[in-house]
């Protein structure tokens, strides 16, 4: 069963909503993994101009760690919605039967959801820059938030997101 966690208010905390600074608060490495990115609404500038040809501003697409880490260090990447998917094989958008949806899916909002992405790792969830929802079955994953959760003050588990 997949263990799922919130980070409410995080704009307003520690403003993680860039790429880059959730990728360094959290210790997750990008380049381990392969991505997939659906349902996004995004915003991408370099040196503090918008970019208009930026890959976050199709809805869907993947990219490789290191294509993901050589963007992540030469553009500022705002994730308003969307989910963002970490898996370690390759990629083929072909064998994708159903991308995760945020914004218009009830099941997305269950304590028992599940990526519909085959061996997913890790799924991060973006909703309107104020929770980030993380779906994992990987305990080194959990270890990892667990052990920095101090650059998380409103960490919290699904459940107890959902009680309140």
């Amino acid at each position: 069963m997949s263990m799922r966690y919130c980070i409410k208010d995080y704009r307003t905390s520690i403003d993680p909503h860039w790429l880059d600074t959730f990728f360094s608060l959290t210790q997750i490495s990008v380049t381990d993994y392969n991505w997939v990115f659906s349902d996004v609404t995004a915003h991408s500038t370099k040196e503090n101009k918008e970019l208009e040809d930026s890959i976050f501003y199709k809805k869907t697409f993947t990219l490789t760690g290191q294509e993901l880490n050589e963007i992540i260090k030469n553009e500022k990447v705002l994730v308003l919605f969307g989910v963002m998917v970490a898996v370690k094989e390759k990629v083929d958008m072909n064998g994708i039967e159903k991308f995760p949806v945020i914004e218009e899916d009830e099941h997305y909002w269950d304590e028992d959801y599940v990526s519909p992405i085959k061996n997913a790792v890790m799924e991060v969830g973006f909703f309107d820059g104020e929770l980030i929802v993380i779906t994992t079955d990987n305990q080194d994953i959990v270890d990892t938030l667990k052990k920095n959760v101090f650059n998380f003050p409103n960490l919290i588990s699904f459940k107890e997101y959902l009680g309140s």
